[in-house]
């Protein structure tokens, strides 16, 4: 059986979010920019951890926004904020549907 792109999601919100992944991330960044200025990289390796660093957070986001998990939290944080509860679910809003809220919220109805 094929992993849906929820559980893909799933997995890499768990794994992203978690301590050890930031700390990780944290100490290899440090060790690496220790290390590039110890033994004198050329800026090319700078240019290529920065490349690498932007594509990962890409995929990261990219990914975390299809987590469903997430989308409760989103969810549960407008119905426990003052703002109205018409937005919760949005996200399963058809193109034409969503169009049509976006029109009535920028004629301000």
């Amino acid at each position: 059986m094929k992993p849906s792109i929820f559980t893909i999601s799933e997995t890499v919100t768990r794994f992203a979010g978690h301590r050890v992944t930031v700390a990780s991330a944290f100490a290899v960044a440090l060790i690496w920019c220790i290390f590039g200025a110890a033994i004198g990289l050329p800026t090319e390796w700078s240019l290529l951890s920065n490349m690498i660093g932007t594509l990962t957070t890409l995929f990261v986001l990219l990914l975390m926004q299809q987590s469903p998990a997430l989308q409760v939290k989103v969810d549960e944080l407008i119905r426990s904020s003052e703002a109205g509860d018409h937005m919760i679910g949005i996200e399963r809003l058809e193109a034409d549907e969503l169009s049509r809220l976006v029109e009535e919220r920028q004629a301000g109805v």
